[in-house]
């Protein structure tokens, strides 16, 4: 069982509908379209963990959205349509990503797509709003500023789902804290990459560890720097930018972290089945999780797993709430379809889907202190582990 990362849930949720072109596609590309469209209806009616559908009448919503998807000139609008069904469900795992998507989250996971602009927008309520700048990147040299909302890209609203690489140019319409608008002709350029793991000692005996995904070696490089400081003191655990991953690896994260077998979520379709720890514990003294709106998935189940147990004190801002157990599946044109096939619920009960956790310690930082690049959730999980 996969728990896909939640960027893909993301760009299936806010994908645009799109409505077919004027001109309709030949008929082969029309059959083509519909092949795919029906194989990605076909898999969610029959491997769903809801076999209700939440009460959707099924036949119905294909009928509303084939057309759509039918007279589709180009793969981005078939997504769209196709996305646009899925998300009469509105749960987390349930979505299909493009053939070009995936290439490229492909590449991204290799180090090989690191150029663009050089920052990164988050979508809340409707609005992007830009989370990070990249200080050695296009955006950062134009003015842009932590906080600005993205209200265009080149005259359209915000496309999950274009990409910019290097020479690829944009124009785009921001709007600051009081209202004003600026317009920025950006470039894109090579990026030095960012590492999907990220270790710090932060004195007085406290490692501070990041990873963004659940990744196969995750659990094997946690181990390895913490058996690397003899002298530890403390645990902070950073996962908000994790956007959740392999069950797998999550099972054995949570045992480096528990002593003896525990449940670290349930699983409920026809039946009720448990995840449990795996491995061998190599830290059990103080320990705090970082989360916040980009933990989902696995990260939300890792978070809330040490929370119910008090092994961690949880610290920052409500999670994502994307909870759901999918499992990946091919389509016809080579894009794939993510099917949530179990609904979650943590060892005690709680169901995060929609929901999120709520930390143990809530810390929101202020729009100057994101500027500053200040971090008083982190600040807060050194003093809790340092006290214990």
């Amino acid at each position: 069982m996969r728990w896909p990362g939640w960027t893909g849930a993301i760009a299936a949720a806010l994908l645009a509908f799109a409505t077919p072109a004027f001109a309709a596609p030949p008929s082969a590309v029309q059959a083509a379209n519909v092949r795919v469209f029906d194989k990605a209806w076909s898999l969610v009616a029959r491997r769903y963990w809801d076999r209700d559908l939440h009460g959707l009448d099924w036949a119905a919503e294909r009928d509303r959205f084939l057309p759509a998807a039918r007279d589709a000139t180009d793969t981005r609008a078939l997504y769209a349509a196709i996305n646009a069904l899925l998300a009469r469900l509105g749960d987390s795992h349930v979505y299909a990503v493009s053939p070009e998507r995936r290439d490229f989250a492909r590449a991204v996971g290799k180090g090989e797509a690191e150029s663009g602009f050089g920052f990164d927008a988050y979508e809340s309520g409707g609005r992007w709003r830009v989370r990070a700048v990249r200080p050695e990147g296009p955006a950062a040299r134009a003015g842009m500023r932590i906080g600005w909302v993205l209200v265009s890209v080149d005259g359209r609203p915000v496309d999950v789902d274009a990409h910019f690489g290097t020479a690829d140019t944009a124009t785009l319409v921001l709007e600051d804290e009081f209202g004003r608008r600026h317009t920025l002709m950006l470039e894109g350029e090579p990026l030095p990459p960012v590492p999907s793991r990220r270790a710090l000692r932060l004195g007085g005996g406290v490692l501070l560890l990041a990873f963004d995904q659940f990744a196969p070696g995750d659990d094997r490089w946690l181990r390895r720097e913490i058996e690397d400081i003899p002298d530890l003191r403390g645990v902070i655990l950073d996962l908000r930018e994790n956007e959740g991953g392999e069950a797998e690896v999550l099972d054995r994260v949570a045992g480096l972290f528990a002593n003896g077998r525990q449940v670290v979520l349930r699983l409920n379709a026809r039946s009720e089945r448990a995840e449990k720890t795996s491995g061998r514990a190599v830290w059990l003294g103080p320990l705090a999780v970082l989360i916040g709106p980009r933990s989902a998935s696995a990260a939300e189940a890792l978070a809330a797993f040490l929370d119910e147990s008090e092994r961690a004190q949880t610290v920052g801002e409500r999670t994502a709430g994307a909870l759901t157990a999918g499992a990946e599946h091919r389509l016809p044109d080579g894009g794939r379809l993510t099917v949530a096939e179990h609904d979650v619920r943590t060892p005690g009960g709680a169901r995060l889907e929609a929901v999120g956790l709520a930390p143990r310690y809530p810390v929101t930082p202020t729009l100057a202190q994101l500027r500053a690049g200040a971090d008083p959730a982190l600040a807060k999980a050194v003093a809790l582990v340092s006290d214990r």
